[in-house]
């Protein structure tokens, strides 16, 4: 064995892969870091250039995201509404507007983008009443909402419940 090469494979290798690795780490994380703020400054952009909207919707489902460690954590809150269309549009906001809003809630979402800016609840004494089941036009009453679904269906038209073979059959016949 040649002196200096206790080691074995070319311990000198070592002051040049072991830089070159940093070098690509570091490259790489903030790489990363600008590619984030390149898609929050495009977002924020994107929700700037488009108008504020005033919508119905209702509250569908709500979650939280906790993230961080032992000693220190961090709480996101999100709430998914639907608008009158169908379509569900899933909003970030803070914990105390999170905190207002439960599932099923109707009202006023006002958004800008994917921006949240509020949300105005109708109270239940507010809202126009549902029309009453039609038993003569329906052969199902719907579980959720007990309105009539018509004939040949299996879906409610005022609340979008569904009817399940395996669920007790509301039959009005």
């Amino acid at each position: 064995m040649m002196p200096g090469h206790a080691f074995g494979f070319g311990f000198s290798a070592m002051f040049t892969i072991v830089p070159l690795f940093i070098g690509v780490v570091f490259i790489l994380v903030i790489g990363s870091i600008l590619a984030n703020l390149g898609k929050g400054m495009a977002e924020w952009s994107d929700n700037i250039n488009q108008p504020e909207a005033t919508v119905d919707a209702t509250v569908v489902s709500k979650r939280v995201q906790v993230s961080g460690g032992e000693n220190s954590t961090s709480t996101r809150y999100f709430a998914t509404f639907e608008l009158p269309g169908g379509e569900r549009c899933e909003f970030k906001m803070n914990g105390s507007e999170y905190g207002q809003l439960a599932e099923a809630d109707t009202g006023q979402l006002r958004h800008q983008g994917s921006r949240y800016l509020g949300f105005h609840r109708v109270p239940t004494s507010e809202r126009p009443p549902t029309a009453p089941p039609n038993p003569a036009a329906a052969n199902l009453v719907c579980d959720y909402c007990r309105s009539a679904i018509p004939d040949g269906s299996i879906k409610c038209s005022n609340c979008g419940w569904t009817w399940h073979p395996a669920s007790h059959d509301r039959a009005l016949t």
